[in-house]
């Protein structure tokens, strides 16, 4: 064998050892996103039943008890006691509506019974009516998306609401989502007053960064695109069928 030959037996070999590798790293990574994924399946599943405990347990007994107290403040005469009962009718009933609030933010059944759309119509109200700002919605979807999917998208925009709410000081939020055969694209734009996308994305970022990494398990990409006082765009991107 000469030389020349001995080099390309080498090289042949080097490049077999780079393929397997590629190949094993190929198969680790899918791996890891398989794992990752049913990870946040066991996570969804946790909230869903922690949800319905809080509606269907906790709900339950405060309901019970406002009734209780309501009977009680019909039939008492004491006009001190009648006050105390009112008071703590109304912190009851306060109790019962930030349980139901904390019972849908966790896991809303609309998104289990009726949908994405239906749920994200849910969330942007809500969302609204906490805020003096506008919350714009527009959907165009134009295949039905698996659950796991579904569960995904709402996350990505439940996440970006929040973060827009609570830090940009934004006045307008826009909320895109855009589904074809191949390509499942969601968009949330507000014009507040920007944010600095390393921080944001890093580990003391705003939950984005955790939602980076979730995106990422489903072979997609989570970005944000901002500039100071110009406001900020988060986007989600999936390629491939859902």
């Amino acid at each position: 064998m000469t030389g020349k030959d001995e080099i390309t037996d080498m090289l042949n070999a080097l490049s077999m050892k780079q393929s397997q590798l590629a190949e094993s790293l190929a198969a680790g990574n899918t791996q890891m996103r398989s794992l990752a994924k049913r990870v946040w399946k066991v996570q969804e599943d946790e909230r869903k039943h922690i949800a319905r405990e809080l509606h269907d347990g906790v709900g339950q007994l405060l309901t019970a008890l406002i009734n209780q107290v309501e009977q009680t403040l019909k039939e008492e005469k004491d006009e001190n006691l009648q006050q105390s009962l009112k008071d703590s009718l109304e912190l009851a009933r306060q109790a019962l509506n930030d349980t139901r609030k904390i019972s849908r933010l966790m896991r809303p059944r609309i998104l289990d019974d009726l949908g994405l759309v239906p749920a994200l119509k849910w969330l942007r109200r809500i969302m609204q009516e906490q805020t003096d700002l506008t919350i714009e919605l527009e959907t165009h979807i134009d295949k039905e998306l698996d659950e796991e999917t579904q569960t995904l998208v709402f996350r990505v925009v439940q996440e970006a609401l929040t973060n827009a709410i609570k830090h940009a000081g934004a006045n307008h939020i826009k909320i895109d989502v855009a589904s074809q055969p191949s390509i499942l694209l969601v968009k949330v734009t507000d014009d507040g007053v920007g944010m600095d996308t390393n921080k944001a994305l890093g580990p003391d970022g705003f939950g984005l960064s955790a939602m980076q990494d979730r995106v990422a398990a489903f072979g997609g990409q989570l970005m944000i695109n901002s500039a100071k006082g110009k406001g900020a765009e988060v986007k989600m991107l999936l390629m491939g069928e859902h």
